[in-house]
């Protein structure tokens, strides 16, 4: 995407899903921080489409809505507790508008642990996936999905990763943004991975 990180000259091997003997047996749960104010309807939206583009890998996905929510339907949810190894945060804010550290047209970032390579705190900036989405025609809850995807991506397999196509592409053009859903997937090498990494987390 317009993101972070150098792309990597070796890239992953192309294909889809994980077998069933490759998926993990551990549930990764996100935890996502809603503190752009972005409506329930597109909040929806971005938890679907993350949903589905990660359930392709394999894993078992779960997202728990926490602290204040855009619908008065859904209950607030502190995540008070601490931080499993199975869990990661994806805070949804509007990007600083100067911050020298910062690409100007990066959607997301992620906080990575040099020694480890893994983390476990995404941030998406919901103005800058709001201007391409009305750019570009794309559905702005479904184009928060895919970011955020992207970025869980990374703190499973190392902020200096980009593959060549597929949802951890590293360049985001407006015609690319437009393709439909199965362009936006993890290739097979992708989840392997992420599945490897879910099963030897630390708990």
């Amino acid at each position: 995407m317009r993101a972070t990180g150098a792309v990597l000259a070796l890239l992953l091997a192309a294909g889809t899903a994980p077998s069933a003997a490759e998926a993990s047996s551990t549930t990764l749960v996100v935890r996502l921080y809603n503190t752009a104010a972005v409506s329930a309807e597109n909040m929806h939206a971005a938890r679907e489409a993350a949903r589905s583009i990660l359930d392709d890998t394999g894993l078992r996905v779960d997202f728990r809505s926490c602290g204040l929510t855009s619908s008065p339907s859904v209950a607030a949810d502190a995540c008070d507790e601490p931080l499993r190894a199975s869990e990661v945060v994806v805070r949804i804010i509007a990007a600083p508008a100067f911050n020298t550290a910062l690409h100007p047209e990066a959607y997301g970032v992620t906080y990575v642990v040099r020694e480890t390579n893994r983390g476990w705190l995404a941030t998406v900036f919901s103005n800058r996936i709001g201007t391409a989405a009305a750019r570009t025609g794309v559905d702005p809850g479904v184009l928060l999905g895919r970011v955020i995807a992207h970025e869980v991506g990374h703190l499973l397999l190392g902020c200096g990763y980009h593959g060549g196509t597929g949802v951890m592409r590293a360049e985001w053009t407006d015609a690319e943004l437009m393709r439909a859903n199965p362009e936006w997937r993890f290739s097979r090498g992708e989840a392997a991975r992420m599945n490897l990494v879910i099963d030897t987390r630390p708990f």
